[in-house]
C-alpha cells in the first residue's frame, strides 16, 4: 500500500498544492518559510495526531475576508435590533437551511484529498475494502478526502456564548462617537472569524477518483488505515552532560524490545534484583529506621485522633515492574573506544544525530503492518552535519528506502542533500506569491523533458536535456531551488562585478533576498529557462551582445548578427513568425529593447545585453564606454591610455607603438582584445581602485534595478 497523492487546499500559504510522493523516497526541499513545516503539520495531523489543528489563522486572508464582507451585513442589523434570544434565532435563519448552512454563508474551507494506491497481486486490501470506489478493473486506488465542516448546531451554541460580546462591537462601531473604530472593526472581524472556527467539525469520507459522491466515514477509521511516524526537526539528542534527554539510549532499547535474547535476558532480572532485596534484609532496614523516625510525629497525632492510629511506617513494595522501569532508567549506551566506555554525550551532535536517525529508520522498519499504509517522514536530516555527511546520508537513506521497500519523506534546505537526491526524488516547494506556496513536482518536469535535444553551438552535436539537468545538480547549481531570485552570468569577471554591485546602496534591497549567481555562456543560458520559468524563479540573464568581432565602426556592427544563441532564441520566442533559424540583426536587437521587450515570460525573466548608447559588444568594453564617455571604435593615443591606466590605477594592456609611429592610437575594442587573456585582473583592479559604480554600463544597471523589484 502506497501513499500516491496528497493535495492540500486552503491551509494557510498552502492554497492548492499537490504533493506527488516516489514509491520509496521523496524530498521535499525549499527556503525557510516555504511552507514546508506546514505541510508536514498537515500530514500529521491528519494521519498521526488525534487532530490537525485549525483555527482562523490558518485560513487564507482573501477566504477569510470574503466571508467577513458577507456576514457582517448579515450580523449588523439584527445583533443593533434585537436581543440575545431571538437575534441568534434571526441569524440562524439568515445563514441556514435544514440546518445545514447556505452555500453563500460557507468559507471555502481547508480539504485534503489522499490517493492511495495498492497492488492487487501482493497487498492485502480487507482493512480498505469498504472505501473501493473505483471498480474499473485497470485502477488500482482508493481516494479519501479529510476536512473541516461547518456545524450549525456548533455555530449556534458558540453563538449563544459570544452574542452579547459580538453584539457591543456592532453597536460600538455603529455610535458615531465612537473612537478607534479601525481597531475595534479588526477585533470585531476576528471575533466573527473565531465563530466561525468553532463550528468546524473534523470529518473524513470514501469518494471515487474525482473526489465526488463521497461518504462519510469515523475519522478514526480513517487514521487507522495509516502507519505514520515522523522525526520532527528538533531531535532529542546530547552533546553535552548537562543534557538530559539520553535520547540514543532510549532508542537503542526501543529498538531491542523485540530482540528475542534482549526481552530474555531482560525477564530475569526483575526476579534477580528482588530476591537480592529480600536477601539483603533492605526491606527489614528501612522498615525499621522508619518506625524510629516517626514515632514522635506518631504520638503527636495520636493526641489529636484520639489515639485512633496505628503504626505509621515504610514498607518496601517492588514487583517486576518496578524492576523494569529501573532497568530502563540505569541502561545507557556507551561507545567503546580502546576499551575505554564514553557518554554518548562525548560524541558532536552531528554524529549523534546520525546514529538517532539509524535507530529511528529501523524501530520504524520493525513497526510495520502490511495491511496499512507505511510512511516514515525526517524533517530536516541534515541537522548539525557538515555536508559530507549530509551527502553520504542521503544516499544511505536512498538505498536504505529502496532496498527495505519503505515509503517516506524527507523535508530539507540543505543544498547538499538537494544535489545528491536527483531530480525524480526531488519535489520543490516556494512561495510564489504574498502568502502563497506552489510545490514544483521536478520528476514530472525531468519526464517532460526527456526527449527533447538541444544542439551544442560549438561542434552541431546534439544532447538530452534532461542529461543536461542531472549534470546541473551534479555540479552543485541545485542551490538555485532555494533562491529568491537567480542572476545567470557568463564569466568569472561578471560574477565578480555583480557581486559587488548588489552591496551599493541602490540596489540594497537585493542584499535582503537570497541570490543564486549561476555561471553560464550565452550559449546556453537559455537551457536554464525551462527551469527557472517552471520554478516560477524570477531571474536576470547578463549577457554580451557579442556581435561581429571585426565590425570596426557603427554602422557595420549594426548590420551584423550575434553569436549569442541565448538572445537570438529570445528574439524569436517574441517574432515566432521569423522562423526557428532567423538570426536578428544587431539593429533588430537594439530595437527590442528600446521597445522595452527584454523582459519574457510575463515578466518573469530579464535579458540584459550592451545597449544601442554603448556601441560595446561585451562587459568590459562597455565599462569603458561609460568611463570615459566615448563609442568604443573612438581612438586614443597611446600615451593618453597610459596616462587613464595610471591615475584611475586599472590594470589593462595596451599594444606596442606600430611600427613607424611615435604615439599609436587605439581604440576601447582594441584595448579589450588585447586585454582579453587579463580579464580578471582588470576587474579586480576596477573594483579595489573603487570605480565599480563610475563605471557601470546603463544595461546592467535597468536589469538589477528591475530584478530588486
Amino acid at each position: 500500500m502506497l501513499l500516491k497523492k496528497v493535495r492540500i487546499i486552503n491551509y494557510r500559504q498552502l492554497q492548492s498544492v499537490e504533493l506527488d510522493l516516489q514509491n520509496s523516497l521523496t524530498v521535499l526541499a525549499g527556503p525557510n518559510n516555504s511552507g514546508k513545516t506546514t505541510l508536514i503539520s498537515v500530514l500529521k495531523g491528519m494521519f498521526y495526531d488525534k487532530k490537525l489543528s485549525f483555527n482562523y489563522s490558518d485560513i487564507p486572508t482573501n477566504l477569510s475576508t470574503a466571508w467577513v464582507d458577507k456576514i457582517i451585513p448579515v450580523f449588523q442589523p439584527i445583533m443593533i435590533k434585537y436581543e440575545k434570544e431571538p437575534g441568534i434565532n434571526e441569524i440562524i435563519k439568515k445563514i441556514s437551511d435544514n440546518d445545514a448552512f447556505i452555500t453563500d454563508y460557507i468559507m471555502g474551507g481547508f480539504q485534503a484529498q489522499i490517493q492511495v494506491d495498492y497492488d492487487p497481486l501482493n497487498d492485502d486490501i480487507q482493512q480498505f475494502a469498504d472505501y473501493l470506489m473505483d471498480l474499473d478493473e485497470s485502477k488500482h486506488s482508493f481516494y479519501f478526502i479529510y476536512t473541516y465542516d461547518p456545524s450549525v448546531s456548533s455555530f449556534e451554541k458558540t453563538l449563544n456564548e459570544c452574542y452579547d460580546k459580538i453584539a457591543a462591537r456592532f453597536l460600538d462601531i455603529n455610535d458615531p462617537e465612537s473612537v478607534e473604530k479601525e481597531t475595534k472593526t479588526y477585533f470585531l472581524k476576528e471575533a466573527l472569524l473565531r465563530l466561525y472556527c468553532s463550528s468546524l467539525i473534523e470529518k473524513c469520507y470514501f469518494c471515487n477518483s474525482n473526489y465526488e459522491n463521497a461518504n462519510s466515514m469515523e475519522v478514526s477509521a480513517f487514521k487507522k488505515l495509516f502507519n505514520f511516524q515522523n522525526i520532527p526537526a528538533v531531535r532529542e539528542v546530547d552533546d553535552s552532560e548537562s543534557d538530559s534527554y539520553k535520547g540514543i539510549s532510549k532508542r537503542v532499547i526501543a529498538l531491542l524490545k523485540d530482540d528475542d535474547t534482549w526481552v530474555e535476558t531482560t525477564k530475569k532480572l526483575p526476579n534477580l534484583l528482588m530476591a537480592q532485596i529480600e536477601n539483603s534484609g533492605a526491606k527489614t532496614e528501612i522498615k525499621n529506621s522508619s518506625i524510629k523516625s516517626l514515632d514522635e510525629t506518631v504520638r503527636d497525632i495520636a493526641k489529636t485522633s484520639g489515639g485512633h492510629i496505628g503504626k505509621l511506617q515504610l514498607e518496601m513494595d517492588v514487583d517486576e515492574d518496578d524492576v523494569q522501569d529501573f532497568i530502563q532508567k540505569i541502561t545507557r549506551a556507551k561507545y567503546d573506544i580502546d576499551g575505554l566506555l564514553l557518554n554518548e554525550e562525548s560524541q558532536g551532535l552531528g554524529f549523534s544525530n546520525l546514529i538517532y536517525l539509524h535507530m529511528r529508520l529501523e524501530e520504524f522498519y520493525k513497526s510495520i503492518d502490511s495491511n496499512k499504509v507505511n510512511v516514515f517522514f525526517i524533517e530536516e536530516p541534515e541537522s548539525h552535519m557538515h555536508p559530507q555527511m549530509q551527502n553520504v546520508f542521503i544516499r544511505f537513506l536512498k538505498k536504505y528506502y529502496t532496498d527495505k521497500q519503505l515509503q517516506g519523506l524527507i523535508t530539507t534546505h540543505s543544498n547538499e542533500i538537494a544535489r545528491a537526491v536527483g531530480l525524480d526524488s526531488l519535489r520543490v516547494i516556494r512561495q510564489t506569491e504574498k502568502a502563497k506556496s506552489e510545490l514544483f513536482n521536478l520528476s514530472k518536469f525531468r519526464n517532460s523533458i526527456k526527449n527533447k535535444k538541444v544542439k551544442n553551438i560549438d561542434d552541431e552535436s546534439e544532447f538530452l536535456l534532461k542529461n543536461f539537468f542531472d549534470w546541473f545538480f551534479e555540479i552543485g547549481y541545485s542551490e538555485l531551488i532555494f533562491a529568491d531570485k537567480v542572476v545567470l552570468y557568463e564569466g568569472d569577471t561578471e560574477r565578480l562585478y555583480i557581486r559587488k554591485l548588489v552591496g551599493m546602496p541602490e540596489f540594497s534591497s537585493l542584499c535582503d533576498s537570497y541570490i543564486a549567481f549561476i555561471q553560464v555562456g550565452g550559449a546556453y543560458a537559455h537551457i536554464y529557462l525551462e527551469m527557472l520559468t517552471m520554478l516560477k524563479m524570477k531571474t536576470l540573464i547578463i549577457t554580451d551582445l557579442d556581435y561581429d568581432n571585426n565590425a570596426w565602426t557603427f554602422e557595420l556592427a549594426k548590420k551584423s548578427t550575434s553569436t549569442n544563441e541565448t538572445l537570438n532564441r529570445c528574439y524569436r520566442l517574441l517574432y515566432p513568425e521569423k522562423g526557428s533559424k532567423y538570426l536578428p540583426t544587431i539593429e533588430e536587437l537594439y530595437e527590442l529593447q528600446s521597445k522595452g521587450d527584454v523582459a519574457l515570460y510575463n515578466n518573469l525573466v530579464y535579458i540584459a545585453f550592451q545597449d544601442k548608447g554603448s556601441t560595446a559588444r561585451t562587459l568590459e568594453e562597455a565599462m569603458l564606454n561609460k568611463f570615459l564617455n566615448q563609442d568604443v571604435f573612438k581612438k586614443i593615443k597611446r600615451s593618453e591610455w597610459k596616462t587613464i591606466r595610471k591615475n584611475n590605477k586599472l590594470t589593462f594592456t595596451i599594444p606596442d607603438n606600430r611600427e613607424g609611429e611615435e604615439d599609436s592610437q587605439y581604440s576601447i575594442r582594441r584595448i579589450v582584445r588585447a586585454t582579453s587573456n587579463d580579464k580578471t585582473d582588470f576587474m579586480y583592479s576596477v573594483i579595489l581602485s573603487g570605480n565599480e559604480e563610475k563605471m557601470l554600463p546603463d544595461y546592467i544597471r535597468k536589469g538589477l534595478l528591475w530584478l530588486a523589484k
